[in-house]
């Protein structure tokens, strides 16, 4: 099995580390990331000057492809670059924090598997919830990452061209990680109830705002995947591509 890594934290974010090393026990890893952090930029390319792409060897993945943009770009870079092997499967990850429900509009991370999936490449994103007082011990982590990959690329779990896996792990002690996964729809609902943008400060011209409240007071859809992982699961998702709402005039599919 082949694997192309990225990530939205950057080359040098432990959760890239700590992917690799749950993906080399099943198969060849070959990592293009980005050269700085691209969280919540969402499927941002860039189309209108040259990409700068740096080799250089990074402890512990070996020579890797530094690429100076977003992770959407590290896809195409890593699939789409002449006289390179496409991989089996893209995953992007381990992001530090869940990207779950309405997240997926935003996150880097589900871009990059996106992009994979559009190019016609299988793809995972896998995301760690963060909570205050739990810390990620990011080995033992990825020996839970090397279990649920290890599922989810096999046949029985195999998606249609186009679609891609969207798998969050909660905030809970590594020891207590439950053994199944629980597949769940993508919650639809925002982010209205978590939080609000406030002034920071201002003077006569210019008000500085910012972000403030509780993401995990987020509205809950049923079983969906906020509501599952929030509840202290492995969720997994299974994401289309396809966004088009229903109406009356469009054409059958």
């Amino acid at each position: 099995m082949k694997f192309l890594i990225t990530n939205d934290d950057g080359f040098d974010g432990p959760g890239l580390a700590a992917l690799h090393d749950a993906l080399v026990p099943l198969g060849e890893v070959r990592v293009v990331a980005p050269a700085v952090c691209h969280s919540a930029k969402g499927h941002a390319v860039n189309t209108h000057s040259p990409i700068r792409v740096e080799r250089r060897s990074v402890a512990p993945f070996g020579v890797i492809e530094i690429v100076d943009s977003s992770p959407a770009d590290c896809v195409r870079v890593g699939l789409c670059a002449q006289g390179k092997e496409r991989p089996d499967f893209v995953v992007a990850g381990i992001n530090t924090g869940a990207n779950l429900g309405v997240d997926l509009f935003y996150s880097g991370t589900a871009a990059a598997a996106r992009e994979s999936a559009i190019l016609g490449v299988p793809a995972l994103a896998v995301s760690r919830y963060l909570q205050p007082g739990v810390s990620i011990n990011w080995q033992n982590l990825a020996r839970h990452v090397t279990a649920v990959v290890g599922k989810l690329i096999s046949k029985e779990h195999s998606l249609k061209p186009g679609c891609f896996w969207n798998v969050n792990f909660p905030a809970i002690d590594d020891d207590l990680h439950p053994a199944d996964i629980t597949f769940a729809p993508q919650g639809v609902l925002s982010h209205d109830i978590g939080f609000r943008v406030q002034p920071h400060s201002s003077d006569e011209n210019v008000t500085i705002m910012e972000y403030t409240g509780d993401f995990r007071s987020r509205g809950r859809s049923g079983e969906c995947d906020v509501t599952q992982l929030f509840a202290g699961q492995i969720t997994a998702t299974p994401i289309d591509l396809c966004t088009t709402a229903p109406h009356p005039l469009l054409p059958k599919s």
